[in-house]
């Protein structure tokens, strides 16, 4: 006859073999933590400095929103009315960036790649870089080259942005709208038309506080993964 000990002994057992992860928590490290989050969202959760993002996840930020992301030690920030998903790349971190306006502060040896529109930006070396991508409309980017050359692909177009650039690109177009601004590149290729413009070289209201985000964002615990 056994004993009650036994029966509890069994009872234990057999909840540990029969328990699972809650579904949704995610199997991965986290990418990144949260260091300010004014009027954003995590997936369809309010978003709050401290929070930890995991690959896939969905960050926005409201119209007059902000919101700023420590990973390892490079940083993002985002503007208001801003979409982006997150995942890993060896050595850093791939943002696919669907609405809005983004910096990024890349650092050394640490790669912060953004796909928008189907084009890819990311540093030209594995030097320190800062960037601000923006979607100003359909096939139309904007990016600022602060520090740092920059990569930029899209289909078989490929170019170097230097530093202290800032340009606005038309994808797509037949013919580049008119502008005051130096139309500096007109390749096309096919089906696919590539047309550069230097806008200016300022820091605009992004960059200045992307620069503040990545130079305050401190190490801070990383928060658990909410199921």
């Amino acid at each position: 006859m056994q004993s009650p000990r036994s029966f509890v002994v069994a009872a234990v057992a057999i909840s540990l073999t029969s328990y699972a992860v809650p579904h949704g928590y995610p199997g991965h490290p986290p990418l990144g933590i949260l260091t300010e989050a004014n009027r954003a969202h995590l997936d369809d959760a309010d978003a709050f400095p401290g929070l930890s993002v995991f690959e896939g996840e969905h960050l926005s930020t409201e119209p007059e929103g902000r919101l700023a992301l420590r990973a390892g030690r490079s940083t993002l920030a985002l503007s208001g009315n801003t979409e982006v998903t997150l995942h890993p790349i060896g050595g850093g971190l791939h943002v696919d960036l669907s609405a809005g306006s983004l910096f990024f502060s890349a650092a050394e040896n640490e790669a912060v790649e953004v796909h928008a529109e189907e084009a890819l930006i990311r540093p030209e070396s594995s030097q320190p870089t800062q960037a601000t991508v923006t979607i100003l409309s359909a096939k139309v980017l904007q990016i600022a080259a602060r520090r740092g050359a920059l990569n930029f692909n899209y289909r078989q177009e490929f170019r170097v942005l230097p530093e202290g650039e800032t340009y606005r690109i038309y994808l797509d177009t037949p013919t580049a709208p008119g502008s005051a601004a130096e139309v500096v590149a007109a390749k096309g290729g096919g089906a696919s038309k590539v047309t550069y413009f230097i806008v200016g070289a300022g820091i605009g209201g992004l960059t200045a506080w992307g620069i503040h985000a990545a130079t305050s964002s401190g190490n801070g615990p990383i928060s658990p993964a909410v199921p």
